[in-house]
């Protein structure tokens, strides 16, 4: 994929590709969707450590319960059904890369257990006595600013200091109007391979793409492309075979979104980031919980 001179993610690289020699530890910041992962997986491949494992931990799903056993294995009889001993996501990171992702969601208790892996690289099995030293670089991912989480209480200071070392932000696609249609153009390479098809992007596609703001972004861009192409038997991918929704302009009142849309699709994403736990989600929104409630109420957002 070929991105302008003057794309947002050429400077990203450029940022990676001063760092990807050593084993610094890396932030990588930015909206949902915008292709973080992405990011990670090409600091890695680009490395030393290219061949050896690429372990990402989401601590946005695992369940809290979960969280440090998976993270850090656990020692047989260590709780009550641990008969035997299990490797953590670290001990299978050993050599590589360890991606934490989502790490604004993770629990308090966990983020102070992981300060002594960033900064000295050890680590403790569950109920295990013995240090474990860890070999692999450590890369970041947050949907939401790390410092706007530490304000907000939900982080530690401590930790975001250990982790904000090389940090990189990775701007909405509605930032990066030069890329989109080679992003497109790449995305929809990776579908023919998906689907065994040929297909194309027509040029006024172009013109779309200038007038949407990809809320979902990469993500949303790669769906809709994903649906065009199976919609488009003659393989070429035209804008009526896109969203409609896209061929609105920006400068039109059609597209302007209310006080209380943009609201509600916000507290919508600040509940995806913190995996629901309206405490933090309030703490973030500046509202009580009690207010939460009843914007959830007012939204749908159950």
């Amino acid at each position: 994929m070929v991105f302008a001179p003057d794309s947002p993610a050429i400077a990203v690289y450029r940022t990676l590709e001063r760092v990807r020699e050593g084993t610094t530890t890396v932030l990588i910041e930015g909206p949902s969707g915008t292709g973080k992962d992405a990011f990670a997986q090409w600091l890695h491949y680009n490395s030393p450590r290219k061949d050896a494992p690429f372990i990402k931990i989401d601590f946005g799903s695992l369940p809290e319960d979960l969280v440090e056993s998976e993270l850090f294995g656990y020692e047989r009889g260590a709780f009550t059904g641990a008969v035997n001993s299990k490797l953590g996501k670290l001990d299978m990171a050993q050599g590589g890369t360890v991606v934490l992702d989502e790490v604004a969601s993770m629990d308090l208790n966990v983020q102070a257990k992981l300060l002594n892996v960033v900064e000295a690289k050890q680590y403790y099995r569950v109920g295990g006595t013995r240090s474990i030293q860890l070999d692999a670089r450590i890369i970041a991912l947050s949907g939401i600013p790390l410092a706007q989480a530490v304000e907000s209480r939900i982080f530690r200071q401590d930790l975001f200091f250990r982790l904000n070392l090389i940090t990189v932000r990775v701007p909405p696609l509605r930032e990066r109007r030069s890329e989109i249609f080679p992003m497109a153009e790449f995305l929809l390479a990776q579908l023919d391979r998906k689907y065994k098809r040929s297909s194309r992007l027509h040029k006024d596609c172009g013109a779309v793409f200038d007038e949407y703001d990809f809320p979902g972004n990469i993500r949303e861009l790669r769906n809709a492309l994903e649906r065009a192409l199976l919609l488009s038997p003659d393989g070429e991918i035209t804008p009526d075979v896109l969203p409609s929704g896209w061929r609105t302009s920006r400068g039109t009142f059609a597209r302007m979104l209310s006080l209380e849309e943009v609201e509600k699709d916000y507290i919508a994403e600040v509940l995806k980031q913190t995996r629901g736990k309206k405490v933090k989600a309030a703490e973030i929104l500046g509202i009580s919980r009690k207010t939460l409630l009843e914007k959830r109420k007012k939204y749908g957002l159950e």
